[in-house]
């Protein structure tokens, strides 16, 4: 068995045909179509894969973005597609692969990597991998609900360039989104088994809004716009197809479309993480130090009028993370083999947590007074990412 390795280009054949024995058989769709940005052939170096005799037995593949979350633009690795074939489990070559992909993201600066899982949560947690706080609600709505919804836009199929251009508009205008260029936008909005419609006033698109019935999407998953254009695109989409309900994403914070879902008394919901096409969102950290720094516009706002000073050592890597603040300064120092020397011992998984949640920090460390009060205003740190990027 070799060491985990890139995928060369005359491999990427054998690599889909593996993912999709793992994951599409006896679905009629093809992963090589449901994530195009995954496998596109610019995204080779990372798609990683173990093979034996000339044979690929088992893969993992990144899909690197920018998160835009709080003010702060953090690089991201999405992991997906890991899967070996049944045949030659339980040899270790899931978990090479998974080492060889954090240390990939860890060379190039990634503030932490991300993947969504169900029952394989397990694996991941023993290769330090940690569940973290929710990616959102799916608001769960019933087709006799359809009649609540004004439509006082005109509502019609995406068509052509400048609903392109005005939709990318919209969308870069959230205040948490994963960054896309113009053919990344073009493709996602352009993925099998969904439909992209907007709602118009006077000529000019106020909204949009994807509806898609994949085997993994599955319901609105993405949407921008004033609330009457939302409130126009719900009321075409959603007596459609007849007595099947529709799952409608959010992220946790306020936003137009909770605000418009509850009301007109859409208020079953269940965290993403439980609905369908999603999974248990989970972290890993790769430096606590750097994913300090990548937070610091947090932070700083976070923690402005306060001052206090933390240290910790990660123990599976030996890390240790000093962050210091006093008003408006912020200090994060780091060693990546530092000595512990009085820092508090923590866990990778610990780590995730403290960042991301969902407890605050101080039910998972034994912090100092001061410690408690600047961390448990600043963490965790939620981030929504949009089920349209889901890998």
């Amino acid at each position: 068995m070799e060491e985990a390795r890139p995928v060369r280009p005359e491999e990427l054949g054998q690599t889909l045909a593996l993912v999709n024995k793992v994951f599409r058989t006896g679905v009629d769709q093809d992963m090589s179509t449901d994530y195009p940005l995954v496998f596109a052939p610019g995204n080779l170096d990372n798609l990683r894969v173990v093979s034996e005799g000339g044979s690929i037995f088992s893969h993992a593949a990144m899909a690197r973005r920018e998160l835009r979350e709080h003010g702060c633009a953090l690089p991201v690795s999405m992991i997906c597609a890991v899967a070996t074939d049944p045949e030659r489990r339980r040899r270790g070559a899931a978990s090479r692969i998974m080492e060889d992909t954090v240390e990939a993201m860890a060379a190039r600066g990634d503030a932490f990597g991300l993947l969504w899982t169900g029952p394989a949560r397990d694996f991941y947690r023993r290769l330090g991998w940690e569940v973290v706080g929710s990616n959102g609600w799916a608001y769960q709505v019933e087709p006799e609900l359809a009649g609540r919804f004004e439509q006082p836009l005109p509502v019609r199929p995406l068509q052509g360039d400048t609903d392109l251009e005005r939709i990318i508009e919209i969308h870069e205008a959230q205040p948490r989104r994963l960054t896309r260029t113009e053919a990344e936008y073009r493709t996602l909005l352009g993925l099998p088994k969904s439909e992209v419609w907007v709602a118009e006033e006077q000529g000019r698109v106020e909204g949009y809004l994807v509806v898609a019935r994949a085997y993994n999407k599955s319901g609105v998953v993405e949407w921008g716009g004033t609330s009457g254009a939302l409130s126009s695109l719900l009321a075409r989409v959603l007596p459609e197809p007849a007595g099947e309900r529709m799952q409608v994403f959010v992220p946790l914070p306020d936003n137009p479309m909770t605000e418009l879902l509850t009301g007109r008394g859409c208020r079953t919901r269940i965290p993403m993480e439980i609905a369908d096409g999603c999974g248990l969102k989970m972290v890993r950290v790769l430096s606590l130090a750097n994913l300090m720094r990548q937070l610091s516009p947090w932070l700083e706002k976070r923690l402005t009028g306060d001052a206090g000073q933390v240290s910790l050592w990660v123990r599976e890597t030996g890390e240790r993370m000093d962050l210091r603040w006093d008003g408006g300064e912020l200090d994060v120092g780091g060693r990546a083999t530092g000595q512990r020397d009085g820092a508090q011992e923590l866990s990778l998984r610990q780590a995730a947590r403290l960042v991301f949640g969902p407890e605050k920090p101080s039910q998972i460390l034994d912090l100092s007074q001061e410690a408690t009060r600047g961390l448990d205003r600043a963490f965790p740190f939620g981030f929504h990412i949009w089920m349209l990027d889901y890998v």
